[in-house]
């Protein structure tokens, strides 16, 4: 049996969650206060210190970095242009561009580009040299692919203040985005109105409601519940999946 650690960080916090296989064995959440480098360190090392199971013996270490920066980008494209000149075309200028990143992803032939502050890579990759370090999105695009992806799907995973959207349908990636969000409403709004836009609300298919950094499972029922009442997805089952982030980062090593 092989034992991972998958770690999940985002501005908001960090989650850790040991695997044995697809088995999870143990989890826990830690609260960021502010998201300087220091501050983020220190909540860190305490997390290490605290929780003894962090210092295992395990096979691979996986970390999925949450932004809502990332955009993709078709494989043939990327391979005219570079990283950072995508990535500003599409969020300006605002981020040094030694904090610009990607992530191949073969299986949709697409590329992932996004930011991702360097000290949250040297912090990791000092703590564990062989951590296999990508982007949520990615994460969670191999993870909708690697099962049940003929019928369509879309998956949302909720953080705070904003939710990732992607839509798979016979094998393909349909849709990808992140939208800024305050309440319900207006992740069940924009999910009716990609699925607008993309000719979809009548197909059969599947919801996913996957809960991100810093909200709660009460939260993702709430949008089930809601979504659920809307006769135009009357073909969809919505599902909460807990555990979908730290099971897709083992299909990324």
């Amino acid at each position: 049996m092989k034992k991972h650690l998958a770690i999940n960080i985002s501005r908001y916090g960090a989650s850790f969650v040991s695997l044995n296989d697809s088995h999870i064995q143990q989890e826990q959440f830690v609260v960021f206060h502010g998201f300087n480098s220091q501050s983020v360190k220190d909540s860190l090392n305490q997390a290490f210190s605290d929780y003894e199971f962090l210092s295992g013996d395990f096979d691979e270490i996986i970390l999925s970095w949450n932004t809502n920066k990332s955009t993709l980008v078709p494989n043939s494209i990327f391979a005219e242009s570079d990283a950072v000149s995508i990535f500003r075309l599409c969020f300006g200028d605002s981020v040094d561009k030694h904090e610009i990143d990607y992530n191949r992803i073969s299986e949709a032939g697409v590329v992932n580009v996004f930011e991702i502050p360097n000290w949250i890579k040297s912090y990791f990759v000092i703590k564990f040299p062989r951590i296999v370090l990508q982007h949520l999105g990615t994460h969670a695009l191999r993870g909708s692919l690697d099962s049940n992806a003929f019928k369509l799907k879309a998956t949302l995973i909720i953080s705070e203040g904003y939710f990732y959207l992607s839509m798979i349908k016979h094998n393909q990636l349909q849709f990808y985005s992140f939208f800024d969000t305050q309440s319900t409403e207006d992740i069940i709004y924009h999910l009716v109105f990609a699925l607008q836009q993309k000719e979809l609300t009548n197909e059969k298919g599947s919801i996913e409601l996957v809960p991100g950094s810093g909200q709660s499972e009460e939260f993702l029922t709430e949008i089930k519940s809601g979504l659920e009442k809307i006769k135009d997805l009357s073909g969809f089952n919505v599902n909460l999946v807990p555990d979908f982030i730290p099971k897709a980062q083992q299909l990324c090593v």
